[in-house]
């Protein structure tokens, strides 16, 4: 699966004397000045009869074309938290407004808080947004607003791609392009036709055009469609809806199940039982280990850091979008009062030598990344930046960051839809009476369940004998220092990468590895290793040289191991042949950077959404792509 660019670019927006923003690029204001809020309430809310599904509570999926100013998002969320009813607390929230919006040319943060100031009714909305901008790279960009009533998932991207990485189903459209004068790729044939794929029974279609060809179109692609009377000064618009058609395939089932156990209280099984129980599904979490963060999670930190590309594969395109998806909801955790240790500062990714180096500039120069996002910088740069003398160029990404894995799953294990069991070891799984069944190493049954996943990285072979060639143990150690102890250390101002990494603790820890070490799964501590670590510290920069403990010293270091796949991408999604089974493993040494996304995933899959990543990428993690059925 590939896709270039990886690199998006912002919107050259330019503000008139009136207030209204313009577009050079197209030549086309984005809202009149006179029109704004009652133009798209009128056009696209009441097009698409979207407050009296509110008002009803009704899930609402919606997908529109060309978030523009996001006016029309902003406008719909509004709406939703004026009709809906007040949910139940004690119930926690579920997404009831799932809004997709597809553009190509975002608007940077900066033009979209002005805003704020333009229409102050939508002020706190605008701010709220705007404190989770996603980052300018292609793909899909998620976020949860309102409590995580209203879920965004902003699409960068041509609209012809994004079209065909969704999948149904959505009950209301909104075609919010420029005008199609102006912009016909978003109003082709291809794109109507793609509507219709993507819509539900009865779905309802808005837009402000009454051109011919548009009408022409959508009554092609089997809708049916009114000309209304328009907004202001124009004289019509459109509606239409989704005729009903006898589809040839079995329609998603949209009800969520009531009840899923997942097996792994790592990561992978946590930000899973979040993404679910935030959808009011109970979530059994059983784990073998006595306590959180035993395995591979429990490193005292770890990185959230992108992967870079010329092509943007599926690797890059998954941390790319993964980074910005954890970093927010580690943040709201936060917010949440939960103690979290975590920092996005930024992180550091030396050159390994002169030809890699040769390699990320010709990425650098490309795939032209934002600078918020990604910056290619010389060695004198980039010691100014980290605080430590450094002698290799390499990337600076100001979004990317740390935090500790074991606070962050106490955080997610702590919502009241999660219950843990521990020191609950499941030996076998067999499918019976149409439930999935777990026994102990004695017989005795743990659980039944229409839904299991399995988020216990290599120990899924022993519950699915057909990974045992399909998912590879990797033994790391990972070692630290207090560098209380060894008074003259430079202080590190961010995690620096190259063959190893290495970051500097609040609590005065030093924390440098790992090890790599395929196919050994000893979990003792090695001295050995503590040397290669610190050997990979030395290469990282002279002034993060330690003093060498000798043999007998008491050792500061941890060991666990990590499941990586044979084509190192995660494997997720459903067991062919085998409904109700899902897996979720092979996470390597990046399961913090993606596994909350690919949580996501799971969930709406579960749940019957729409996907929250590309269609091509979610295709190229199934387990088929290695197992044969």
């Amino acid at each position: 699966m590939t896709i270039s660019p990886c690199a998006i670019s912002w919107a050259d927006v330019q503000w008139r004397s009136d207030g209204s923003p313009y577009s050079p690029d197209y030549g086309d204001i984005y809202y009149s000045a006179a029109g704004g809020l009652a133009e798209k309430k009128a056009v696209f809310l009441e097009g698409c009869a979207l407050p009296a599904r509110f008002a009803a509570g009704t899930p609402a999926h919606v997908l529109e074309l060309g978030f523009g100013t996001g006016l029309s998002f902003l406008t719909t969320w509004a709406s939703f938290l004026q009709h809906a009813p007040e949910p139940n607390p004690t119930h926690g929230l579920k997404p009831d407004l799932l809004f997709y919006s597809i553009e190509k040319h975002p608007w940077s943060r900066g033009d979209f808080l002005k805003l704020a100031t333009r229409w102050p009714e939508l002020a706190p909305l605008v701010v709220e947004l705007a404190e989770q901008w996603p980052d300018p790279v292609t793909g899909f960009h998620r976020r949860f607003l309102s409590g995580g009533r209203v879920v965004l998932t902003l699409v960068f991207g041509d609209v012809e791609w994004a079209l065909r990485q969704l999948d149904a189903p959505f009950h209301a459209f909104y075609l919010d392009g420029f005008s199609p004068r102006l912009n016909d790729a978003m109003w082709s044939p291809h794109i109507f036709r793609a509507l219709a794929r993507l819509a539900a029974d009865e779905a309802r279609v808005a837009t402000y055009s009454s051109a011919n060809a548009v009408a022409q179109g959508l009554t092609a692609a089997g809708f049916l469609v009114e000309k209304v009377p328009g907004f202001g000064l124009k004289k019509h618009r459109l509606v239409a809806v989704r005729r009903h058609m006898m589809r040839s395939r079995k329609p998603r089932q949209e009800k969520p199940p009531t009840s899923v156990v997942v097996i792994g209280a790592g990561i992978a099984g946590l930000t899973t039982a979040y993404a679910l129980a935030r959808r009011q599904v109970d979530v059994t979490v059983i784990d073998a280990a006595a306590t959180l963060g035993d395995g591979a999670s429990g490193n005292p930190a770890g990185v959230l850091s992108p992967l870079l590309s010329r092509d943007c594969h599926a690797a890059t395109l998954l941390t790319q979008m993964g980074l910005g998806f954890a970093r927010e909801q580690i943040k709201q955790l936060q917010q949440a009062e939960f103690s979290v240790p975590a920092a996005f500062d930024g992180v550091v990714q030396l050159a390994r030598d002169t030809i890699h180096a040769q390699r990320q500039q010709q990425i650098a120069d490309e795939q032209s990344y934002a600078p918020e996002f990604a910056q290619w910088l010389d060695s004198s740069v980039l010691s100014g930046k980290v605080g430590i003398e450094v002698t290799e160029p390499g990337w600076l990404f100001p979004s990317a960051g740390w935090v500790s894995p074991r606070d962050w799953l106490a955080a997610l294990q702590a919502h009241p839809g999660i219950s843990l069991r521990k020191n609950t070891d499941v030996a076998d799984l067999r499918f019976e009476d149409g439930l999935w069944c777990g026994y102990s190493v004695s017989g005795e049954e743990l659980f039944s369940s229409s839904c299991v996943v399995l988020a216990n990285a290599g120990a899924v072979a022993t519950l699915l004998p057909e990974f045992e060639s399909v998912l590879t143990a990797c033994r790391g150690q990972v070692d630290w220092i207090d560098r209380s102890d060894h008074l003259g250390l430079e202080l590190a101002q961010m995690p620096l990468m190259r063959e190893g990494y290495m970051l500097d603790l609040p609590d005065g820890r030093r924390l440098f590895g790992a090890s790599f070490k395929p196919g050994d799964q000893d979990l003792s501590w090695r001295f050995d290793e503590r040397m290669e670590n610190q050997e990979r510290l030395a290469a990282l920069s002279a002034d993060l040289v330690t003093p060498t403990i000798q043999d007998d010293a008491e050792h500061q270091g941890r060991v666990s191991l990590r499941a990586t796949s044979r084509d190192r991408l995660p494997i997720v999604g459903e067991m062919p042949g085998q409904s109700g089974l899902m897996v979720n493993t092979g996470h390597g040494s990046r399961g913090l950077t993606w596994c909350p996304l690919l949580a996501e995933v799971l969930a709406a899959s579960c749940c019957g959404e729409p996907n929250p990543v590309p269609r091509s990428l979610q295709l190229a993690l199934r387990p088929e792509r290695l197992i044969q059925e």
